[in-house]
């Protein structure tokens, strides 16, 4: 039995140990998972009007409809922010998000490595088949390098007529850089044949006319080289959308996230001022929000006032009387409001704040209200107030009769009460918004 008993403890200490295991696992990745902070996705259409050009998406993919919204735009508190443009023209436009311009071009080193893919892919092009064949003298050559030269020129002019095009768009897409691979193709076989020239010529070493057609080639090769540099720099080394570097807005005690985006000619550098003239506004919701708002509060804690008329019944004896001062004094102060963003017109809150009487006297206020509004704020509250106020002293009675002395006052002490209050304030605290221009800010 005892052999038995101790099995059984040892049981249920195991499954104990068990079921704390599963707690803290739960716990803990609830915690982890309460704690990852995502990256929000403002995207704003540069092609389309300011009131439909924004919407907010879960993650970076914004083609997902369904993952997007372009109503109630906010963001949580815990959230890091990127912005992404889409649907510009980096060819015609240079595009600003406040005062930090935003590059839809690549980086150099990124250029010059494309270039160096599109040489080398060049080289080993067998640009056309046969020339071995049509090459029998250095005329030949010198044939040859006249037609691909003016290849060349022609393909640059090509080049620069379609570059010029699209520089009209005001919405440069995808699909509008088609003709982009065709020129790049064309041009590396323009340098592939002359580099296939270059290698011919030897065979041509002791003639007079090598050293003058070698320098002819060089040139030729400078020039190809050159159109396949202006071709990437032109068409490859741009993005259609970029984004900037998430922006950490956690812990900042603010209402709303600001930017405003400018564009300008490339070329005269003016900027278009009737393009999106007004900021874009992301509110924040969740998290604590702490506000101040003063205004006009009616407490039911007030000084009471007595009155006094003869006893009929006693000579020299006064019957205390309570005056009638209605159920609420008026009073004026502040409150500091305690409440959760919330992307709403209408956002319940916590108060806790001070008032002055009209008798000066201080009172307390714990309470809960509403706010209304987001730029401009009204709070409507009510709740308990606490203080000191005007009793009648202990050992008196309103209504009973008592003999007053020479001086005829009606005795009363200060007593600390409760009461009830409500009150409509105005938000002091103004919208706190956080620039990425110039930081937090309020408005």
């Amino acid at each position: 039995m005892l052999f038995c008993k101790y099995i059984w403890n040892i049981t249920k200490n195991i499954e104990i140990m068990k079921a704390r295991l599963i707690i803290l696992y739960f716990l803990f990745f609830g915690f982890i998972g309460y704690g990852q902070v995502k990256t929000k996705v403002v995207t704003v259409d540069l092609s389309k009007p300011r009131e439909n050009s924004i919407k907010i998406c879960e993650d970076l993919k914004c083609e997902d409809k369904d993952n997007c919204k372009s109503n109630w735009l906010s963001i949580r508190s815990r959230d890091m922010v990127s912005i992404k443009l889409i649907n510009g023209n980096p060819l015609k436009y240079n595009y600003k998000i406040d005062t930090k311009n935003i590059s839809f071009h690549t980086e150099k080193t990124t250029v010059a490595a494309a270039i160096d893919e599109a040489k080398n892919g060049a080289v080993h092009n067998n640009p056309k088949k046969g020339l071995a064949e049509s090459i029998s003298k250095i005329q030949d050559i010198i044939d040859k390098n006249y037609t691909l030269n003016n290849d060349i020129n022609y393909l640059d002019i090509e080049v620069q007529t379609y570059y010029e095009t699209l520089k009209q768009k005001n919405v440069l897409e995808e699909i509008d850089l088609k003709e982009r691979d065709s020129f790049l193709e064309d041009a590396k076989t323009n340098y592939g044949m002359n580099h296939e020239l270059i290698n011919y010529l030897e065979k041509f070493a002791k003639d007079k006319k090598y050293k003058t057609v070698l320098e002819s080639l060089l040139k030729t090769k400078d020039k190809a080289q050159k159109t396949i540099e202006s071709i990437i720099q032109k068409f490859y080394a741009i993005n259609l959308d970029i984004y900037t570097l998430p922006i950490d807005i956690q812990g900042k005690n603010i209402d709303v996230l600001e930017f405003k985006v400018s564009r300008s000619d490339r070329e005269t550098k003016e900027e278009d001022l009737a393009f999106a003239s007004t900021p874009y506004n992301i509110w924040i919701r969740g998290g604590l929000k702490i506000d101040v708002s003063a205004g006009i509060f009616f407490t039911s804690l007030y000084d009471e006032e007595y009155d006094k008329r003869d006893d009929p019944a006693t000579a020299g004896n006064k019957i205390i009387m309570l005056k009638n001062s209605g159920d609420y004094d008026m009073a004026f102060g502040s409150t500091i409001n305690t409440y959760m963003r919330m992307n709403s017109w209408i956002v319940p809150t916590l108060n806790f704040g001070a008032v002055i009487t009209q008798n000066e006297k201080l009172q307390v206020l714990l309470g809960g209200g509403v706010i209304l509004g987001k730029q401009e704020r009204i709070i409507f509250s009510a709740g308990i107030s606490m203080g000191k106020v005007d009793r009648i002293a202990d050992g008196y009675q309103v209504g009973s009769s008592y003999n007053l002395g020479d001086s005829g006052n009606i005795p009363t002490q200060s007593q600390f009460k409760f009461g009830n209050f409500f009150g409509i304030t105005y938000n002091l605290s103004k919208v706190k918004k956080i620039s990425l221009d110039k930081g937090i800010e309020q408005e």
